[in-house]
């Protein structure tokens, strides 16, 4: 069932993945967005890949414990959740925010990942990562790997929790705002984890080695909390980080209305501000933008007339979204300008990028595919894409003028051949009438032979 889904959620890591690769074009909203102190940030329109808002979100930061939601998302995909884990040697030396997992203590996944995620421990880390891959080493490369397949390729991960000890930037974890969102948005393919973000606090299990102790996993995301100043009723997840040499930096999903938007803050004053900044930024993206599809992926969007007169549909390569303010509706044209085909292409080929507009502003680029292959005559002394000369006499036949005068002559021979059959069949009917006009006559003469004989 977990590959099922795997399957089936590609789809959507496709579009996040090209609708990102795009530039971010500005949002026209009835106001202003509001004023972010945080260095990096970005929110993003989760189904449709589309950026509502970005401060220098594709600058390179460390991102301390926001590394934990790469953590979960690979966890969850090649751990079972009741799979029980034999702690190692090294995650009870974790530094920073710990759980207290001992050596040899056996822990389920599901208790790990709520001490992950709620708790932020770096134990629980490190435990989940060595149950993947064997070592830390190996599981960071994994993740680097998962975030470049998922478009988020401005990203390094070294170590699952996000400990950094230096402030080489190179030699630690590191994102752009826009990666983070990348990799937040993620998570919304498991209801699971969803579900596991949400809640307040989580009592672990007594173990073999803890039998006589509660330990409390507790959510450290504020926001979720109606009795604390920074409650925001559409959040549905989020993950805190801070190092002294990362700083503070915070992720979240949100809902409303069925839409879901992912924020990302890096290099934040502190958590009070992001929190609160975090809210304001969302609250206006809900309110205040809407996106729209104006193109479908699969679209016919233009028929190009190739140099021998045939024509050749040309369709969108991928969905093309806009964010506008509320209740407008866009009307937007292609400009196909520069169309011209004069090189084969194989089916599923981009054969042109043109560009959208819309008040005569130039709104982003479409790419052009073909369905079928595009083969054009090669003139004389040219080879052909398998290599084999063709002459230019080859070409002769499709020219347009030389097909009508050949449907023609076709149809001229077809209804002679026709009237030709038709002669045949009238003749022979009248050679059947003529027979039958003599055998009456040669009938009555017998019968006058007969009477006079008598």
């Amino acid at each position: 069932m977990r590959h099922y889904m795997r399957f089936m959620n590609f789809l959507l890591t496709l579009t996040l993945i090209f609708s990102l690769g795009s530039p971010l074009w500005e949002v026209k909203a009835i106001t202003n967005p509001p004023e972010t102190t945080a260095e990096s940030v970005l929110i993003l329109d989760v189904e449709s890949g589309e950026v509502i808002y970005e401060k220098n979100a594709t600058t390179k930061h460390m991102i301390a414990s926001t590394t934990k939601v790469m953590t979960a998302i690979l966890a969850y995909e090649n751990l079972e959740m009741d799979k029980v884990i034999t702690i190692g040697p090294n995650p009870p030396y974790a530094q920073g925010s710990s759980m207290g997992f001992k050596e040899g203590e056996e822990v389920m996944v599901v208790d790990l990942l709520y001490a992950l995620i709620l708790h932020s421990a770096n134990d629980a880390a490190e435990a989940l990562a060595e149950a993947v891959d064997g070592t830390m080493e190996k599981f960071a490369e994994r993740m680097t790997k998962k975030a470049h397949d998922i478009g988020a390729v401005d990203t390094v991960f070294h170590n699952p929790s996000g400990l950094s000890d230096s402030d080489d930037l190179e030699n630690n974890n590191y994102t752009t705002a826009k990666d983070l969102s990348l990799i937040m948005a993620e998570v919304l393919k498991y209801d699971e984890l969803v579900e596991l973000g949400q809640k307040k606090s989580h009592m672990l299990p007594l173990t073999n080695l803890v039998a006589d102790t509660n330990r409390w996993a507790t959510n450290k995301n504020q926001m979720l909390y109606q009795n604390s100043k920074f409650y925001y009723e559409p959040i549905i997840f989020g993950k805190t980080g801070w190092t002294p040499e990362a700083g503070f930096s915070w992720t979240a999903l949100a809902e409303k209305d069925g839409r879901k938007l992912a924020v990302s803050m890096l290099k934040a004053v502190n958590q009070d501000t992001y929190w609160l900044e975090s809210r304001s930024l969302l609250e206006w993206a809900f309110q205040e933008t809407e996106v729209h599809k104006l193109y479908t992926r699969g679209q016919l969007l233009e028929n190009a007339v190739l140099s021998n007169g045939e024509t050749v549909p040309l369709y969108a390569k991928d969905d093309f979204y806009y964010v506008t303010a509320p209740l407008e509706r866009p009307m937007p044209v292609i400009d196909f300008q520069g169309l011209e085909i004069s090189q084969n292409y194989n089916a599923g080929e981009t054969v042109h990028v043109a560009k959208v507009t819309l008040d005569q502003e130039v709104i982003g680029d479409i790419e052009l595919v073909c369905e079928e292959n595009i083969h054009l005559i090669a003139s004389e002394g040219e080879e052909s894409p398998e290599g084999e000369a063709i002459e230019s006499k080859s070409s002769f036949f499709s020219h347009p003028f030389v097909r009508v005068v050949s449907i023609l002559l076709f149809s001229i021979i077809l209804i002679v051949s026709l009237l030709f059959i038709l002669g045949l069949v009238l003749r022979k009917r009248r050679r059947r009438v003529r027979s039958r006009k003599m055998s009456n006559k040669r009938m009555q003469y017998l019968k006058q032979l007969e009477e006079t004989r008598r």
